[in-house]
């Protein structure tokens, strides 16, 4: 690989230049140093209608690359010899016209057997090779007159089907060498071959005369073609100088193109060098500026996330009072709640003996006269109509006894519509004394309470989980878990005491005096008991300082219309309130709702009064680190349902009832709980 010889390609290029211009029909490739045939030649020679293609002195191994070899149909004349070639293509019987095959000092071991397919095949020459044998049916060309096979030193015998060769009339061979034939017969010449073959396969020979004329013929004809050939050469070497000069001009033409060429090339690089550098300094500012950017978005960034630390702090600390709470009743907390039950009982008593019924007794009174009055216009009617028509009484009497069963049905639906509204009476009633008592106002204030801390979790776990805050989320379960306890806790006691509440007016039902009209009696009562509910600030103020469970004696202080901040310590003594201590804590909470209701007024009030103008830059917007909490699936309706256990709150009534997974932590959902309020 190392001694490899390169192509000589000027000599290529003039080859191919006098190919495409000269009328001959020579393609003449020979001794260029071609490793491989070049790209196209073959088609060249069906364009130019070549006859002849010399590959001679070369260092070619195969005819793959010069194209396909049905481009060589009008070839005759083919000399490959001096090269590599190891054998032949299959495909080199599409060459039909081919006369001429020059095969010499090649490597070829072995002959295809396609080349005997060449039926117009006259001179082979494959001497100089490795040949071992020939092919068996090498008989088929019947038309070759020249072979040439000396120094194949392994070539050891003769195929049988030689005898066929008939216009076979030089050959070249070492018969020392041969086996079969025998040396002397070898030696003894063509003729003598053939016969010998014809008697060794019992086939009779025959010798044809004319074909020795013919050659004699032929080799005078050679001779005659051989003067006009040198004639036609001394004429191609003349036109061979004429054409070397015009290469030359061309050289030089192409060389001066080349210094052109490269002019503009130092030209465009310099031009390239500037714009680069420019290039470099603007990627240097987009720089400066990208990082300007970066460090104010990273700003902003420690910011939100010291808010939001900030709010985690502080609803971790209410968090914690919450779960603090006991979730047994207080001695006083049942004491304060017999005292109101016993206090009810008594207003009941006397507000049912002081009710009168003369309003109603007098509709009733009036519905009964419509109805007399209604029966002896009927019955007026009925004796015009018998003594006018006497052959309609038959239908008269159906009529009217449709009527009466109409009354009588109409007076049923009356009584029904009566119990229904004696039930929905009672269930109103029910519900106003539960929103009256103080002890179910106080669960459901702490059910609000807990619920907007597992919203404002929740909300705090999105937060961090956009801000890629990955840290302490396990303590935001534990609290989580921890509120949807105490959460299922506060439920379970507001159930109890709704049931208390319901057994009790049940009791008073029953001592009741006129049963009739009872819960019809007690709803005025019940719409003067009932309480609003309290302010989420003042809630959140009583859970920072940890008297939250204190809410059922706070309900008369909480709906009185006078200030909370002038409420004093034996306000609370009387409501109930023993613990010093508790009725320290609820003061300082009342002071610091003040406080906050203060500062929200003083933020309401503008500082001066407003532009007329429109300003000249619009407004910075604010950043608000809790936003509503939307339901992570929708994205459109606010949360309603808490999940339990894992105490999330991410999704409304409606997406809610369609999951068994919560869709933040993946955890079996086994109970769902519907807000209150909205948070």
């Amino acid at each position: 690989m190392f001694g490899r010889k390169p192509v000589n390609k000027a000599k290529l290029e003039h080859k191919l230049y006098l190919a495409r211009e000269t009328p001959e029909p020579v393609f003449d490739l020979s001794d260029c140093s071609l490793h491989d045939v070049p790209t196209g030649i073959y088609s060249l020679c069906r364009v130019f209608l070549k006859e002849s293609l010399l590959l001679n002195n070369n260092s070619l191994t195969s005819l793959s690359s010069g194209g396909e070899l049905k481009d060589l149909q009008l070839l005759k004349i083919l000399n490959l010899s001096n090269n590599h070639f190891n054998n032949l293509p299959d495909d080199i019987h599409l060459l039909k016209n081919l006369q001429e095959l020059y095969l010499s000092n090649n490597q070829l071991r072995k002959l295809c057997d396609s080349i005997c397919n060449l039926g117009n095949l006259q001179i082979l020459d494959i001497s100089c090779n490795l040949l071992k044998a020939l092919p068996d049916n090498f008989g088929k060309l019947e038309q070759l007159k020249k072979l040439d096979i000396t120094e194949n030193k392994k070539l050891k015998s003769l195929p049988k089907s030689f005898h066929r060769l008939h216009r076979l009339k030089a050959l070249k061979l070492e018969g020392n060498c041969f086996n079969y034939p025998p040396k002397d017969v070898v030696l003894d010449g063509i003729e003598a071959i053939r016969r010998f073959i014809c008697d060794d396969i019992g086939v009779n020979y025959e010798f044809i005369v004319s074909d020795h004329e013919e050659y004699q013929k032929s080799e005078s004809k050679t001779d005659d073609k051989v003067d006009s050939v040198q004639a036609k050469l001394w004429e191609l070497e003349q036109l061979k100088e004429q054409k070397v000069k015009q290469f030359l001009e061309t050289e030089r033409y192409n060389e001066l193109m080349q210094r052109q060429e490269l002019e503009l090339a130092i030209a465009s690089k310099t031009d390239r060098d500037k714009l680069l550098a420019m290039l470099a300094e603007q990627q240097i500012v987009l720089d400066e500026e990208l990082h300007k950017i970066q460090r104010e978005k990273e700003t902003e960034r420690f910011r939100l996330i010291e808010q939001l630390q900030e709010e985690e702090n502080n609803t971790h600390m209410m968090v914690n009072n919450l779960l603090a709470l006991d979730s047994q009743p207080l001695a006083q907390l049942i004491e304060q709640e017999q005292k109101e039950t016993e206090k009810l009982l008594t207003i009941v008593n006397e507000y049912d003996e002081s009710l009168r019924k003369d309003d109603i007794l007098k509709a009733m009174q009036d519905i009964l006269e419509q109805e007399t009055a209604r029966f002896k216009q009927v019955d007026e009617d009925r004796m015009v109509a018998s003594k006018s028509i006497l052959e309609q009484e038959t239908e008269l009497d159906g009529k009217l006894t449709d009527i009466l069963r109409n009354q009588d049905e109409y007076k049923a639906k009356l009584v029904n519509d009566l119990k229904i509204d004696t039930d929905l009476q009672k269930a109103a009633v029910a519900t106003l004394l539960e929103r009256g008592d103080a002890r179910s106002w106080g669960l459901l204030q702490q059910i609000k309470l807990v619920e907007s801390q597992l919203a404002r979790l929740t909300t705090i776990e999105i937060d961090r989980k956009k801000l890629q805050m990955n840290q302490h989320l396990n303590d935001l379960c534990d609290q989580r878990i921890g509120l949807s306890c105490l959460l299922m806790s506060l439920i379970d006691q507001q159930k109890e005491r709704q049931s208390q509440l319901i057994s009790t007016l049940q009791d008073m039902e029953e001592n009741s005096s006129d049963i009739n009209d009872f819960w019809l009696k007690q709803l005025p009562e019940g719409l003067s008991q009932a309480q609003k509910n309290i302010d989420p600030s003042l809630a959140q103020a009583l859970l920072v300082n940890g008297v939250i469970h204190c809410l059922p004696f706070l309900a008369k202080l909480t709906q009185s219309q006078y200030n909370l901040t002038e409420v004093t310590d034996s306000n609370l003594s009387d409501a109930g309130l023993n613990s010093g201590n508790d009725r320290r804590r609820i003061l300082d909470a009342f002071h610091m709702y003040g406080k906050e209701k203060q500062l929200n007024k003083q933020s309401n009030i503008p500082s001066a009064p407003p532009l007329l103008d429109e300003a000249s830059a619009p407004p910075p917007e604010e950043i608000n680190t809790f936003t509503t909490v939307e339901c992570v699936i929708c994205l459109d309706i606010e949360c309603q349902v808490i999940f339990v256990p894992c105490g999330h709150l991410c999704c409304c009534h409606h997406c809610g009832s369609k999951i068994s997974i919560c869709p933040m932590c993946r955890v079996d959902v086994e109970k769902v709980i519907t807000l209150h309020a909205n948070i």
